[in-house]
């Protein structure tokens, strides 16, 4: 992304909402997946971000996902709640689903959502920082179309399903976040790398022949890789067993493609589990016990070539505090895919090349 441009953030939700509607989401739904989809942006998780609009209008425009779902939840306990996605976009399940989890949280101390028929639901953190402003700690799995190879294999077969947990810190803007995918790199940055042509670092994928690669189109049509071999490996094929397999989604490599395979819904599976953070002490001890974890590991000395030591979440937050002031960031091929939308569906554009 070299050539680039800054827009405001409300500029953005407001674009991506005016075409969500124009395709069918009613108000409510457009608002919540556009929110969602610029808070990527804002946090400087691009490849998760409006770049990804383009492909979330092509499912609707090809009925791969239902316009404006019925989400229904089924009470399993007083504590666990079972969600049908309809097949909607999976920022609406996935919106629901969280508050939900929270909310029996809030009630009984621990709240479990698993969802069913859903799509993919873009940044997993949109939901931990929901949980960690509701003084919750979280999880969020997801499984996902195939795309890493289980240990041993040279054929994809699990999806680069991310692991996610996060917590409240003292500052509630800038909770402790741990969202990464199971893969060496996110599959929106291969998906870029293959449009423009761009050289990756070798050990990210395999070319379809399952020869190491740096050429991204080739990595984006070949295999990638997870992180640490066997770990990352073995992290997605769990993903699949508790997002997939426990919440009865698709799993085993029969989620859909949500980039290239149009041709019916995903059935994408997501498990959410918030805990009250005062279950075993107060909540003001939790932070201070935080607080000073953070400030423990911040004053051990540096590695080489590091000047400061970030927790998880923390780079993201000052994404967000530059992006805020500068506006965020925008490629020109993403601007260019942006007003294709913006002419085909007569929405007032805020791009300028």
């Amino acid at each position: 992304m070299t050539i680039k441009k800054r827009y405001k953030k409300s500029e953005l939700i407001q674009f991506t909402i005016n075409v969500l509607k124009k395709v069918g989401l009613n108000k409510l739904n457009s608002t919540t997946v556009a929110e969602l989809i610029i808070r990527a942006d804002e946090r400087g998780v691009w490849s998760h971000g409006i770049v990804r609009l383009p492909v979330y209008v092509k499912r609707i425009e090809k009925r791969s996902a239902k316009i404006n779902p019925s989400l229904k939840f089924k009470k399993i306990t007083n504590n666990i709640s079972h969600l049908s996605g309809d097949n909607g976009l999976g920022y609406i399940a996935a919106s629901a689903g969280i508050n939900k989890c929270v909310s029996l949280a809030k009630k009984n101390g621990i709240g479990l959502v698993a969802i069913k028929g859903s799509n993919h639901f873009g940044m997993a953190a949109n939901y931990l920082e929901v949980a960690a402003k509701n003084k919750c700690m979280a999880w969020v799995f997801t499984n996902a179309s195939k795309a890493l190879p289980p240990h041993g294999a040279m054929a994809p077969f699990f999806g680069t399903s991310p692991f996610a947990f996060g917590c409240p810190t003292k500052n509630i803007k800038k909770p402790f976040i741990l969202d990464m995918a199971s893969s060496s790199v996110a599959r929106g940055k291969l998906k870029f790398a293959a449009q423009n042509n761009i050289k990756i670092p070798f050990g990210y994928a395999l070319d379809k022949f399952g020869k190491p690669t740096n050429d991204g189109a080739k990595a984006f049509e070949g295999i990638m890789l997870p992180f640490g071999g066997m770990k990352g490996a073995g992290l997605s094929w769990m993903m699949d067993i508790v997002a997939g397999i426990f919440t009865g989604a698709n799993h085993s490599g029969k989620v859909k493609n949500a980039i290239s395979d149009f041709s019916g819904a995903s059935n994408v599976g997501h498990l959410m589990i918030c805990l009250r953070t005062d279950l075993f002490q107060s909540h003001s001890s939790f932070i201070k016990k935080i607080e000073f974890g953070i400030k423990e590991v911040k004053k051990l000395k540096k590695a080489k070539g590091f000047k400061k030591i970030f927790h998880p979440g923390e780079p993201e937050f000052n994404n967000e505090i530059v992006n805020s002031k500068k506006g965020i960031l925008l490629s020109i091929d993403t601007i260019k895919e942006l007003e294709k939308l913006s002419i085909k569906y007569n929405v007032k554009s805020p791009f300028k090349i």
